[in-house]
């Protein structure tokens, strides 16, 4: 079974045909074009929900949480017993036998049925709610994967550039060093500055393949079945512009009334309230009732049974203890889910702010970098300076690009982060969708079930 499992997972694609079915009907149009060649987040996003292990998990448990409610709604069954006898030294003329028949019809008292279906009604919220918050953990590791992957692959371009721009300045000086037109002390720190800039290169291919990896896993596919595929380079534009212009105040306020992590801990308070109305319920006992009938060595004999425990050694005060200590814990979890939340909201508005800020702030050094590269090559054709002085422009151009772009996957951090904190719908269909691993299962039993 492991080893199927495995398999299977490995077998994952993003081109199968269930996929684009998924697809079609979540978003109510069928692809434009199928296989997909390019993606972007929002479609990852349904990929990432069709696909992820972890929700699977989360919606087996949402089914087990719904099935409860018809365990609770569940009356008691009424008991028929019989008990024969036979008299070994009868009277003579009189039947031996006795046999006594009772019937008990259990009736719960003080609706703790009602009390039992509020739990569970409560517990099935939780259990949905679990799963949009699953949801949106999926949503943020696979959108935290995609903006570390375009920021590495920014990196590394404008690594590649700069590196290549500091071979040609060492070997400039290198020349000049030989010719005995410059120092030593001249190339030293431009050949450190080389062996700097490579190992960076070296560190952001190294973060290209890991981002990689981690798109993939943040997919629920193995990572051949993103390599063939072109993903998007950062946050959709038109998300990512929502996000920069949302406002403090209606972030946290769309936070507080739509985030699901809030609506578990109701839930969840929800079901502790109705956990306590039961125990408070169970002070009253159930009463029993029924017919009894005995035929005693011909006589017949009739009867009727009511029957009730007697709260005379405890009034259930023990679990109405316990009850009351649950529902204040739940209390305060909700308590302590908002603060949470606000300080989540405010923090990502924080750094969102303080890394445009950056980020512009980096562009327009970019900008001033390029415009002194052409005021040096106009320096160099009118004889005012030399090739030294040009490649040191555009190193320093190259640098100030490199920034800028690390400035950008801050920014694009922050707004990921912004939009997980803030939260907000998802498609239902996604969420209810059965679990491939059922799905799975069942199409194995159908056909371990038709063979011959």
């Amino acid at each position: 079974m492991p080893a199927q499992t495995a398999a299977a997972y490995q077998a994952r694609t993003l081109d199968t045909p269930e996929l684009a079915a998924f697809l079609a009907a979540v978003t109510g149009r069928a692809p434009a074009e199928w296989p997909l060649h390019t993606w972007d987040l929002r479609t990852l996003t349904l990929a990432a929900l069709y696909f992820h292990p972890d929700l699977d998990v989360v919606r087996a448990h949402a089914d087990v949480a719904a099935a409860a409610i018809a365990t609770a709604g569940a009356r008691p069954n009424p008991t028929l017993s019989i008990a024969p006898q036979l008299v070994a030294n009868p009277q003579s003329g009189v039947s031996p036998w006795l046999t006594t028949v009772n019937l008990d019809w259990p009736i719960e008292t003080a609706g703790k049925r009602a009390r039992r279906i509020e739990h569970a009604d409560a517990g099935a919220a939780a259990a949905r709610a679990a799963v949009v918050v699953e949801a949106w953990r999926v949503r943020r590791q696979l959108a935290t994967a995609v903006v570390t992957l375009a920021a590495a692959a920014r990196q590394r371009d404008a690594l590649a550039a700069e590196v290549a721009l500091d071979q040609r300045l060492v070997a400039l000086l290198e020349r000049r060093l030989r010719a005995g037109a410059a120092a030593a002390t001249d190339v030293a720190p431009l050949r450190l500055a080389l062996l700097q800039a490579t190992s960076e290169r070296a560190a952001a291919e190294a973060q290209l393949g890991q981002a990689l990896a981690q798109v993939a896993t943040a997919l629920g596919v193995p990572a051949k079945a993103v390599a063939a595929v072109r993903l998007p380079e950062g946050f959709d534009a038109p998300d990512a512009e929502a996000l920069l212009g949302v406002a403090l105040a209606d972030a946290r306020r769309r936070a507080l009334l739509e985030r699901a992590d809030i609506r578990q801990a109701l839930a969840e308070y929800a079901a502790a309230e109705a956990t306590l109305r039961l125990e408070l319920a169970r002070q009253y006992p159930d009463v029993r009732l029924g017919p009894s009938y005995e035929f005693d060595q011909g006589l017949n004999k009739w009867g009727f049974v009511l029957a009730l425990d007697l709260p005379i050694m405890n009034r259930n005060e023990g679990p109405i203890a316990e009850a009351v200590a649950t529902r204040a814990e739940a209390a305060a979890k909700v308590v302590a889910t908002q603060a949470h939340v606000i300080a989540e909201v405010e923090d990502a508005a924080a750094r969102r702010d303080g890394a445009r800020v950056r980020r512009d702030t980096m562009r327009a050094v970019a900008t001033d970098r390029d415009a002194n590269v052409a005021r040096v090559a106009a320096a160099l054709r009118a004889g005012a300076a030399d090739r030294v002085a040009e490649l040191g422009a555009e190193v320093e151009s190259r640098q100030a690009v490199r920034r800028a772009a690390d400035a950008e996957g801050a920014l694009a951090q922050a707004l990921v982060d912004l939009e997980a904190a803030m939260e907000g719908p998802l498609p239902q269909a996604a969420l209810d969708r059965p679990s491939i691993a059922t799905a799975t299962g069942a199409a194995a039993a159908a056909a371990a079930g038709s063979a011959p």
